[in-house]
């Protein structure tokens, strides 16, 4: 469908006089105006893009009324104001509920009709723009904007797929910089809840003594400081979703009142007696892991199930290096985009150096690195001299896994396996411990013994 311009107008009526009349007025007040005879030469008209619909109610095959649900179904946002004859009250009364902006009646007063269309032309502005909005939102936080074809990513695809657009709680694990805040908001926008809000709160930036003001709001006068009442960050996701990012640096206190509010979908603001219902989806986030936590006693195990109803793993970039190419591509043509330059092409031996780093700051870092080569570029094809010293160094040789010699005791194997394990596990003693065949409890106790 052609765009609509911000001020056309479609005029449906089946009396020439009064057609023309009309349509003249509108166009002298800046209006660009089609008209239609009737509502079947109107439809093709919207088809075209309208901003307003105005149309006669009385009209010989299709009527005012069944036009209207009609130009609803192919023009949504466009406003429909009725024309109706005297003493239609009723018929009034059934345009407005089938979705009609407003009505007037016959005889029409010119003036009056202006200050309407202009009304209704303001609004469908407004919801074009927010749609144009949400587009943009669902084209940058959407399942495209997450690359990667390895089975890892796949995985998660899957994964994101199938929980989207349910109401379970969902834990995002991953170290940082793998990308925990982009699979929330795609989680967010592929649910129902997409044209809510989605809001986050990130955990470890807040003092400890600030986390449940954050979460829950507070009343003027609960604290030393607060002088104005503040809602908090469940309140303003009502209706979305709500992030909690690196749930892991949350206090204990902090982590209690969390998990009654999650189960009694109520909240309590600080300093103040009255429950405020709220409906929230939750998410939470971490680079932490929150089962050995939760084994320390640093992570309340209750919380810990509540939050994990489904849990979404993140790879580390490093174990996923298929990837970097279309990652690397995509960042060289947003970036260039961004700095006002032409997207450069990259050599196949950039690539494999880019691949054989370790990334420690996952697609966060490789992102930052290329934003670096694209200001610094001098040519249009970035080639392997051109990427940053450090990147340009060999990966850091792994841990040999054969360094089980002849004449070492069973101490020293089992000391040796666990270190090769944990280095391959980017030492998340989850991983570890089920490769092992071990409890996470035990290798933690190994760990201490062995002091690795």
């Amino acid at each position: 469908m052609t765009p609509a311009s911000p001020g056309r107008v479609l005029l449906v009526e089946d009396d020439r006089a009064s057609r023309e009349s009309i349509a003249l007025f509108l166009q002298r007040k800046g209006f660009e105006t089609v008209t239609a005879r009737d509502g079947t030469e109107a439809l093709a008209r919207i088809a075209e893009g309208v901003s307003v619909i105005v149309t006669d109610y009385a009209m010989p095959g299709l009527d005012g009324l069944e036009l209207l649900r009609l130009a609803r179904e192919q023009a949504a946002h466009a406003p429909v104001i009725m024309l109706t004859g005297q003493g239609n009250e009723d018929l009034a009364v059934a345009a407005l509920q089938a979705g009609a902006f407003h009505y007037l009646t016959k005889p029409v007063k010119p003036e009056e009709l202006v200050s309407l269309v202009r009304q209704a032309s303001d609004k469908h502005r407004m919801a074009a723009e927010i749609a144009d909005l949400h587009r943009q939102l669902e084209n940058k936080y959407g399942f495209a904007n997450i690359i990667g074809r390895s089975d890892a990513m796949r995985r998660v695809f899957e994964r994101i797929r199938l929980v989207a657009d349910t109401r379970s709680t969902i834990l995002i694990e991953g170290r940082s910089g793998t990308g925990k805040e982009l699979v929330a908001r795609a989680l967010h926008f592929n649910s129902v809840r997409h044209s809510k809000p989605f809001v986050a709160v990130n955990c470890a930036a807040l003092p400890e003594t600030l986390v449940e003001s954050e979460l829950f709001g507070h009343v003027k006068g609960a604290f030393t400081g607060a002088s104005d009442q503040r809602i908090g960050k469940f309140q303003a996701a009502h209706g979305g979703t709500l992030l909690i990012d690196e749930i892991g640096d949350m206090p204990l206190d902090s982590q209690s009142k969390l998990l009654r509010a999650l189960e009694s979908r109520c909240i309590t603001p600080i300093g103040s007696n009255a429950e405020i219902e709220v409906d929230v989806r939750i998410i939470a986030s971490t680079n932490r892991n929150l089962l050995a936590m939760v084994e320390d006693e640093r992570f309340r195990e209750d919380l810990y199930y509540r939050i994990g109803v489904v849990n979404i793993q993140l790879p580390e970039l490093k174990d996923r290096p298929e990837d970097i190419p279309l990652l690397a591509h995509a960042f060289l043509a947003e970036l260039a985009a961004e700095n006002g330059r032409p997207a450069p092409d990259i050599t196949p031996a950039a690539l494999a150096r880019l691949q054989s780093h370790d990334w420690p700051g996952n697609v966060r870092q490789l992102r930052n690195v290329l934003e670096s080569v694209i200001v610094t570029a001098t040519r249009e094809v970035i080639d392997e001299p051109d990427l940053p010293e450090p990147v340009r160094e060999a990966r850091a040789s792994a841990p040999q896994a054969h360094l089980i010699k002849p004449g070492m005791n069973l101490e020293q194997i089992e000391k040796e396996a666990i270190r090769v394990t944990l280095h391959r596990c980017g030492g998340n003693r989850t991983a570890a411990a089920a490769e092992l065949g071990i409890s996470v409890r035990t290798l933690r106790r190994k760990i201490n013994e062995y002091e690795l």
